[in-house]
């Protein structure tokens, strides 16, 4: 019985102690499931006709889910340790597919939607000297978009994603756990709004998307896609945002707050 009592006393110790004070500064590697929403999430056709899809004039992404790494450094700013300035990177890649029987054989779309991001911000950790520290907080995005569409079947073709810039903003939040003076773990969740600035549409007018089956042959490659966010009298606006879920690796360089 004093076993378990001087047991549970360490295990609560451990927990609540101070004397894991994280760092001034820190970095952490991370990496997850991210799952698109708003536009960036959509469903292809359930049936097609004669012609292929039209892309251009397609409301959504067409992806359905994805994933995601990326690092973030974080410099306390004030003698507690809990407001901290951040910078880092994250890339996310999001897919979709779609197969279509058609006359001949069976047509499979497959789409991917990359986005890679620099941001810097701000975050507040409650509890800095202390083993677990709920933190959250708030960045400015430059998102990277790229991507492509590829069909196999009775033809193969490749529709480039054109290469776009948005500006946008990401909350973000979680638990920074210590596990001793230079390494910790930690889970959080992201909700990224990628495109709030710099919104824009190309719609082209192009053959590809009026081929029939019995014109179809052979191996092509066509132009780029662009996002096409900004609303106009024949395109749709777009909301590109996604909810990311993470774990990682906390470094903690420097010596510990006090």
């Amino acid at each position: 019985m004093k076993s378990r009592i001087l047991l549970l006393s360490a295990l609560f110790l451990i927990c609540s102690a101070s004397l894991t004070s994280q760092t001034k500064l820190n970095l952490t590697v991370f990496g997850g499931y991210t799952m698109p929403v708003a536009d960036l999430k959509g469903s292809y056709p359930d049936t097609m006709g004669a012609n292929l899809l039209n892309f251009d004039k397609s409301g959504t992404l067409l992806t359905s889910g994805g994933f995601n790494i990326g690092a973030i450094g974080k410099y306390a700013v004030d003698t507690l340790g809990k407001a901290r300035i951040t910078a880092g990177f994250n890339y996310n890649s999001f897919s979709g597919s779609k197969d279509y029987q058609r006359t001949n054989a069976t047509l499979t779309y497959k789409n991917k939607v990359n986005i890679f991001t620099i941001s810097a911000g701000a975050e507040y950790g409650f509890f800095p000297k202390k083993k677990f520290n709920p933190f959250i907080g708030l960045d400015l995005a430059m998102n990277f978009y790229s991507g492509k569409i590829e069909a196999s079947g009775d033809s193969t073709f490749t529709i480039q994603r054109k290469s776009e810039s948005r500006i946008g903003v990401i909350a973000n939040g979680g638990v920074d756990i210590k596990l001793n003076s230079s390494i910790g773990a930690v889970i959080g969740v992201k909700y990224a709004l990628t495109n709030l600035i710099g919104k824009k549409t190309e719609i082209r007018n192009t053959t590809v998307n009026t081929l029939t089956d019995d014109e179809e042959t052979g191996t092509s490659s066509f132009r780029e896609l662009g996002l096409n966010d900004e609303e106009n009298s024949s395109n749709p606006a777009k909301t590109l945002n996604y909810l990311q879920f993470y774990a990682g690796v906390s470094f903690y360089f420097g010596r510990p707050l006090r």
